[in-house]
């Protein structure tokens, strides 16, 4: 029998002491202009306790279960499923990654509070990101690059503050919305931001501010591209999300690209149900892309879905309300038409509960037998690392299904 071992926070940092210092990194470098890697403190001897007792468990993988959550026309099936995963990650003793909007907060608050009180008594870990209309989201900051630098980071940091309405871009300065709304109605600091502009300018405005408002990550890159040998960088002062892989979405080489809709990599949770599903089980995938991976220390894998998957197909509701004839190289202008046609459609019953099924068994298996991480302790491991990439190696006591 397979033995399994479930690593808590404290062995999760040993772990990658253990694997960061095969790689002999040097100094944490940035791109953007950013800032280096922090100072570690000192720290007891490699791979053993800080009181001297055994040596602490490596682990195979990091893996973090990132949840985007942006679906605020459907907002009941939206928090049954964050309220369904939220159940699954304590069933299996880790802990999950949802990324918030300012708008889908605003609307909990107001029509399903109960979502926002189960996630505040978890211990699932809070992130930030944006969907239009907000300027962040590319195509829509246009107003944004007319503004002096002082003027464009007050701007941003007004969308940060105050609601954002739907139907024109602007603000609603009566309403609390975005960042802080966030930060104020989960009893918690976001830890990760996205910003998702090719503006550099408004992107460096924007990273400011997130820095200012206590963001300690941000997705630079989506799924894919962290360095084999340096798994910690960082962007403007902010770490980089690391991900080496992602169990979200690849073509399976024996199957046609017609069958598996086209040039695009096709999502794993749409082949649950049909007759490729097997080709398409994640984890199968995790265990292939892990027993393919050569690298001198664990990967970072992420499994990232959006909360609408897990019920609807197709586009996201807001995609021909903000862009013309839902074709995303072309952003509509406001007043934007809030009746446009719904492109998504509900799954089948047995296509929903099919999803459930592989994505629980995914995160079964990582618990078992990998480190299941938030971006709050990569955070921390990322701070342990220090600059000659060897992380604080101190343990707890006693096992336990999270430290």
């Amino acid at each position: 029998m397979q033995h399994r071992t479930r690593f808590t926070r404290r062995q999760v940092l040993a772990g990658l002491t253990m694997g960061l210092a095969s790689v002999a990194c040097a100094p944490a470098s940035t791109f953007g202009g950013g800032q280096g890697a922090p100072v570690p403190s000192p720290s007891p001897s490699p791979g053993t306790t800080g009181d001297g007792g055994p040596p602490c468990s490596a682990t195979t993988a990091y893996m973090t279960f990132a949840i985007n959550v942006h679906d605020w026309v459907h907002l009941d099936e939206s928090a049954a499923t964050l309220l369904r995963a939220t159940s699954i990650f304590e069933k299996h003793g880790v802990h999950g990654d949802f990324y918030l909007t300012g708008e889908m907060v605003n609307r909990y608050r107001k029509s399903r509070p109960d979502v926002i009180e189960r996630l505040r008594a978890s211990q699932m870990t809070i992130s930030y990101h944006v969907r239009p209309p907000h300027p962040l989201y590319d195509g829509f900051g246009g107003a944004l690059k007319k503004l002096s630098d002082g003027a464009l980071r007050q701007a941003l940091l007004d969308y940060e503050t105050y609601g954002l309405d739907m139907a024109t871009g602007g603000l609603i300065r009566s309403e609390p919305g975005g960042w802080s709304l966030v930060a104020e109605a989960l009893g918690t600091t976001p830890v990760v931001c996205g910003v998702p502009t090719g503006d550099p300018r408004i992107k460096a405005a924007a990273m400011e501010n997130y820095r200012a408002l206590g963001a300690r990550m941000v997705v630079a890159y989506h799924e894919t591209g962290t360095r084999p040998e340096r798994p910690f960088e960082y962007v403007d002062g902010l770490l980089a999300r690391p991900s080496d892989f992602s169990v979200t979405r690849w073509r399976a080489e024996s199957l046609s690209a017609t069958s598996q809709g086209g040039a695009n990599d096709p999502f794993w949770w749409n082949f649950m149900g049909t007759p490729h599903e097997d080709v398409y089980n994640p984890t199968g995938y995790l265990q292939q892309r892990l027993s393919d991976w050569s690298e001198a220390r664990p990967p970072f894998v992420t499994s990232l879905i959006h909360e609408n998957n897990f019920p609807r197909s197709g586009p996201e509701v807001w995609t021909p309300i903000y862009w013309e004839g839902g074709d995303k190289s072309l952003p509509a202008s406001p007043p934007y038409n809030m009746a446009a046609p719904d492109p998504s459609k509900l799954r089948t019953q047995s296509q929903a509960d099919a999803i459930w099924e592989a994505y629980e068994e995914l995160v079964a298996y990582a618990a078992a037998n990998l480190a299941v991480v938030t971006s709050a302790e990569i955070v921390s491991l990322a701070e342990a690392s220090g600059t000659g990439g060897q992380a604080a190696p101190w343990c707890p006591g006693a096992p336990s299904s999270h430290g």
